[in-house]
């Protein structure tokens, strides 16, 4: 029991002594309040806007803020076409001739290699024919103004695309088509005739 008393003693005189010092772990933090040291270090400079100017917008991140693209031409779905020439299809009965080639009829012959003439005509045909396979052509005419629909009503070729490729590239640079006279496929009308592509290759034996 003494020893009770004796640790309540000594925690009655540390409480006491606390006290009389002002210490109060609630009141500490009560009083405790921010105090501002060297405001002029801590607030902006003054800056003279006079001598300020405006820098030039900063590229777009991603595709997502830059400026809508230029619209292209719509173009017309032309199902089950049906090659009558090489450039020349029909469709739910319609023609279409392709933009930018001068058709190879299919009754004009060609020069044989081993001599006499082959109907390349007829061959080209074929060969248009078996590419298209009946899959559906994406046409549209070249330059066509915000009247699209009434222009392809009319006979106007057309620039047309089979699963993406151009159907004018692929009939020139195979050599069953010619080339238009200052027509976008002058090169690889040149380049198939130098390779014996197609009309150039002499017929069936030198193809």
């Amino acid at each position: 029991m003494a020893g009770r008393y004796r640790y309540r003693s000594l925690f009655l005189a540390c409480a006491a002594i606390l006290a009389s010092s002002g210490f109060s772990p609630m009141g500490a933090q009560e009083r405790r309040q921010p105090r501002v040291i060297a405001p002029e270090l801590v607030a902006p400079p003054p800056i003279d806007a006079t001598g300020l100017k405006r820098a030039d917008p900063r590229t777009p991140l991603s595709e997502l803020g830059a400026p809508a693209p230029e619209p292209k031409p719509q173009d017309t779905l032309y199902y089950r076409p049906m090659a009558i020439a090489a450039g020349m299809f029909e469709s739910e009965g319609r023609t279409i001739t392709v933009d930018g080639i001068r058709i190879v009829a299919p009754d004009q012959v060609c020069d044989a290699s081993d001599g006499g003439v082959w109907p390349c005509g007829k061959r080209a045909r074929t060969a248009f024919r078996y590419w298209l396979r009946g899959r559906a052509v994406e046409c549209h005419v070249e330059g066509a103004g915000e009247d699209a629909a009434a222009e392809e009503e009319s006979d106007r070729p057309m620039r047309c695309s089979l699963a993406g490729y151009d159907v004018g590239t692929w009939l020139v640079e195979n050599g069953w088509a010619l080339a238009e006279t200052g027509g976008p496929y002058a090169e690889k009308s040149r380049a198939a005739r130098n390779a014996g592509k197609g009309i150039f290759s002499g017929g069936p034996s030198g193809s």
